[in-house]
């Protein structure tokens, strides 16, 4: 463990190793923020939960303001940067590359048994890390407080159709390429909004997370389309979920002003509906003006989305995990040491 580069002062890394794959070694990073002077105190009696982000497709944890705030709530703030993304991504690696979604089960379960299993944290994902969590969700009940997804990907744009007839194609495309790429690169109109480079309010190392993002690996796209369509079919969530997303998506090849105040990245519809599937107990919030991270939104709309989420922490602060952590379980039995083993998806167990 060490002082993150990254965030710097008040912030430490601690690297977790998982094995190898046809890469070489593979490694996930657990960031923590030290509690602050500034800290909020707990009421008397009262135990206010961890808070572990998980970052989306192409991305890594930085958002320190996010960060800081939720630490000064008196939450015990962690983060976690994913096999092949951010600090985790080597030398010599296919950045994002994974063939199966429940190989991050090795990294997320290592990150919960370091910040206690008698302590379930409330486990804040965005993008594809939602759909990530979601999963982890289902296969390991018990293990999480509750979950706050910024804007999921729980499913393709447009629906679940689309999804069906794509991921016969792209299963078979991806045991073909493996991790080379599948689709063209991406729009910066993202980064357009929100980076230094063109005048936005947010530093971030583009080398990590760069402007179209990395190339996307034939075998993550297919990870992703069978990580939904598991979703889909899975029973519903008995923990508390909030479900942040924006109000209206603004896709297209050109670059539009009306872009700063939408998500450039998924359908809102799709995010909505599959939401709504999750379970009894989800709160989906449309926030008005938001981008695809609504916490990099314009100043007015992140007050707003952090407002939500500090209501909807007090509702589930207090409250216990709603289910009995599994006796003894192992969280990373499930999905074989590293990205590159033989198991076939479907021998990796149900999402």
């Amino acid at each position: 463990m060490s002082a993150d580069p990254v965030l710097g002062e008040g912030y430490t890394a601690r690297r977790i190793e998982l094995g190898s794959d046809s890469e070489g070694p593979v490694i996930a990073t657990l960031i923590h923020r030290e509690p602050g002077t500034g800290d909020a105190e707990p009421p008397t009696g009262r135990q206010v939960a961890p808070v572990l982000v998980l970052h989306g497709w192409s991305d890594y944890v930085f958002d320190r303001g996010l960060l800081e705030h939720l630490g000064g709530l008196g939450h015990d703030v962690w983060g976690l940067d994913l096999r092949k993304h951010g600090r985790s991504l080597l030398d010599g690696q296919t950045p994002t590359a994974i063939d199966h979604l429940s190989r991050y089960d090795e990294e997320i379960g290592a990150a919960l048994r370091i910040i206690g299993r008698d302590r379930p944290p409330v486990l804040l994902a965005h993008s594809t890390g939602g759909l990530i969590a979601a999963l982890w969700a289902q296969r390991h009940p018990g293990t999480l407080r509750a979950l706050a997804l910024n804007s999921p990907w729980l499913e393709s744009h447009l629906g679940s159709a689309p999804r069906l007839l794509l991921a016969p194609v792209v299963q078979a495309a991806a045991q073909r390429l493996q991790n080379k790429p599948i689709l063209p690169p991406g729009t910066s109109h993202f980064a357009r909004t929100v980076h230094t480079r063109y005048g936005g309010p947010f530093d971030y190392d583009l080398a990590l997370k760069p402007e179209r993002g990395h190339r996307f690996p034939a075998s993550t796209l297919a990870a992703v389309l069978d990580g939904q369509a598991r979703l889909a079919a899975a029973g519903p969530l008995a923990i508390p979920v909030l479900v942040l997303h924006a109000a209206r998506s603004a896709i297209g090849v050109r670059f539009r002003e009306d872009m700063r105040r939408a998500d450039t990245v998924l359908d809102v519809r799709s995010i909505a509906a599959a939401a709504r599937r999750l379970g009894p107990d989800v709160r989906i919030e449309a926030i008005d003006g938001a981008r695809h991270d609504v916490f990099l939104s314009e100043d007015d709309v992140r007050a707003r989305a952090l407002e939500v989420l500090d209501d909807w922490l007090e509702t589930v602060a207090g409250r216990p995990p709603t289910m009995k952590a599994p006796d003894g379980a192992d969280p990373r039995s499930s999905p074989g040491t590293g990205s590159g083993g033989k198991e076939k998806p479907d021998e990796l167990g149900p999402a």
